[in-house]
């Protein structure tokens, strides 16, 4: 299962940076494929790059785990 709970994110440092996730809560059970679809500038690959710690976005709060495995806190 993937699941995120109360997941915040924010991109950019000091006075630049803003909140771009806030709250963010999903539950994906095991087997089942869902799409993330939404107009431009929704917050899909935003998502995306918090998700696999791109640099540059910094997660403030909350919980991402896939299978009981941390995904915030992997290499």
């Amino acid at each position: 299962m993937l699941k995120l709970e109360n997941l915040s994110a924010r991109v950019g440092e000091g006075e630049a940076a803003k909140t771009i996730i806030n709250g963010l809560s999903l539950e994906v059970p095991a087997g089942e494929v869902h799409a993330i679809m939404g107009p431009n500038g929704a917050g899909k690959s935003t998502l995306s790059y918090v998700l696999t710690g791109r640099d540059g976005y910094e997660v403030l709060d909350g919980t991402a785990t896939l299978e009981g495995e941390d995904l915030l806190d992997m290499d």
